[in-house]
């Protein structure tokens, strides 16, 4: 998947007709609050149905011109494989619309027809964005580590979404019981089966998909100067001596104490280490910059080799923690990537100056708003 071109209106302070973009590296440039984020917002927020900055859709509609909606019309080349010049026959080629009003009422149209879940959007156009909250990868809860991991999962194993929905469901229905003033044994007995199930199909979907995830990570991240002994652990959320159902007998008490499932997938992690320890306890900034892309990087290998699906990396102000030498190690790794790039930066100069030889790509420039290409 590539997304071919973009048109925004009404969008933040974006104000430019159709933007066609590169199958493969694309470049934005320009000063800070020129808009540069804000064409990433509206190329995740075609792909996705929502936002990476804000929940508020007023902050997102353009106040300046007091509009009451934005409208993002696209076109995704229907192709996932291997990078190619872009395509725009129609036969390979999907049209998404999106309009959106600051009384939050949302259409969503794929290929003229109206969508109720944006998890269509999703499915057939994947896209990470790698921005400076990505450091909350390794810093952060162990719920955005669960949201990185099961982006993964929900892209090369089918049943993956469906299967979490049930699994939340039900946890929510056993948290219900919970808090019940007078708990009925034989009820809880029948979530904790249901539960156990669903969890051990959930585990099982993460548990092969990180599988996958660490052996990419361990290829990439060797051509990194970070350190050696660099390893990811997947921490299934219980004990890993025991089934789900005996975790949930043994926590009974616990569980109804606090009214709330102890233990299951929902208190999942991904732990990366170095010789052992965290790797935010050791590494420096741009270190743990350099490892946030290559988790990002290893995942978006996992879709071309599971799947032979093609994701859409935004990256916002790439040079930012890197030096020369490092942003020509990301450089050379995109480059080679399976995929279509899209990222934003300060300067040309420095940009062009990491650029693997001969590298075909489109630069462009922000600057209130308006977008041009160079």
């Amino acid at each position: 998947m590539a997304i071919l071109t973009l048109s925004p209106s009404f969008f933040r302070n974006l104000h430019s007709d159709e933007i066609t973009f590169h199958s493969h590296l694309n470049f934005i440039i320009g000063s800070n609050a020129s808009g540069k984020t804000s064409l990433l917002e509206a190329i995740y927020y075609l792909s996705t149905g929502k936002s990476f900055r804000s929940r508020r859709i007023r902050n997102i509609v353009n106040r300046d011109i007091s509009a009451k909606e934005f409208i993002l019309f696209g076109r995704l080349s229907g192709s996932h494989d291997t990078v190619q010049p872009v395509d725009t026959k129609l036969s390979n080629m999907h049209t998404v619309g999106i309009r959106k009003t600051v009384l939050s009422n949302t259409d969503i149209k794929l290929n003229g027809e109206l969508i109720r879940s944006a998890s269509k959007l999703a499915a057939i156009s994947p896209v990470v964005i790698i921005d400076p909250n990505s450091f909350e990868l390794l810093t952060g809860p162990p719920k955005v580590r669960r949201k990185f991991l099961d982006w993964g999962v929900f892209h090369v194993e089918h049943k993956f979404s469906s299967l979490s929905n049930e699994y939340n469901n039900c946890l929510k229905q056993r948290n219900t019981l919970l808090r019940t003033a007078k708990i009925d044994s034989l009820q809880l007995k029948v979530w904790d089966r249901r539960l156990s199930n669903l969890a051990e199909e959930v585990d099982l979907c993460r548990k092969t998909y990180t599988t996958l995830l660490r052996s990419n990570f361990k290829q990439i991240i060797s051509s990194f100067k970070i350190g050696k002994n660099l390893d990811i652990q997947y921490i299934r959320g219980w004990d890993k001596d025991l089934s789900m159902q005996s975790a949930l007998e043994k926590s009974h008490d616990k569980d109804i104490d606090s009214k709330f499932t102890q233990f299951g997938p929902h208190r999942a992690d991904l732990k990366v280490t170095i010789k052992g320890r965290l790797v935010e306890d050791v590494l420096s900034r741009g270190q743990q910059k350099l490892l946030v892309l290559a988790l990002y990087l290893a995942q978006i290998q996992c879709l071309v080799d599971s799947v032979k699906k093609r994701t859409v990396v935004l990256i916002d102000d790439i040079s930012a923690e890197l030096d020369e030498q490092n942003l020509q190690l990301i450089f050379d790794r995109l480059a080679v990537l399976e995929t279509q790039v899209i990222c934003t930066a300060l300067d040309m100069s420095v940009v062009q100056k990491a650029l693997p030889n001969n590298e075909i790509y489109k630069m462009f420039h922000v600057e209130h708003g308006k977008i041009l290409p160079l």
